[in-house]
């Protein structure tokens, strides 16, 4: 008799990811999450009661950890501009760690419970105040052009933060602080005044 493989939650959360990224939350089952994960489905069933808590902590993984630090940065003592690359490095980051995971709550954020879904808009508005305030305040200060329409302005830079686990590789040409440095060129050249 083989001896069993020890897993954990956070195995199976990984490997949740995957599957789910690859196939799809709908199309996934638990055993292709066992055999992701190289475990039994009666082991995942220790571990997580369903796909759908699955889905539900892959979606907290990623925004919890945003949250917290999305709030440090907001009540740090500082100027906007330190704050807003502060903002952009922390979704950078995690955008680029947790490709996987975004592709999942982009493309299966419907397939959250009702609570679920509630949490993360919740979040998601949260997100977007904090950054309006960041930019109000850069505005307030100088840093940031006074003719920008904010809420237009936060739409698009969120969107860009969620979309960099589109197509960043960690294998490619450019590492996260790469990818961090492009993006402040580009608030260089359309928000930031010099």
């Amino acid at each position: 008799m083989g001896r069993p493989r020890s897993t954990d939650v956070q195995t199976l959360v990984d490997a949740a990811a995957r599957v789910f990224e690859r196939r799809g939350f709908a199309e996934a089952t638990l055993q292709d999450v066992a055999t992701e994960a190289g475990v039994s489905k009666p082991t995942v069933y220790q571990y997580v009661k369903s796909k759908q808590r699955l889905l539900e902590i892959i979606v907290e993984q990623v925004i919890y950890p945003l949250r917290d630090g999305i709030e440090r940065i907001v009540d740090s003592p500082g100027d906007a501009r330190a704050k807003i690359e502060a903002y952009v490095d922390l979704h950078v980051r995690s955008a680029t760690r947790y490709t996987a995971y975004y592709q999942v709550l982009m493309a299966d954020q419907h397939q959250l419970s009702a609570e679920g879904l509630r949490g993360y808009q919740d979040w998601a508005r949260q997100v977007n105040r904090s950054l309006e305030h960041l930019l109000r305040q850069g505005i307030e200060q100088g840093v940031i052009r006074a003719d920008i329409d904010v809420a237009v302005a936060v739409h698009l830079l969120n969107t860009t933060f969620t979309s960099v686990a589109r197509w960043y590789r960690p294998s490619g040409r450019l590492n996260p602080d790469a990818v961090r440095d492009e993006v402040m060129k580009l608030l260089g050249g359309l928000l930031l005044d010099s």
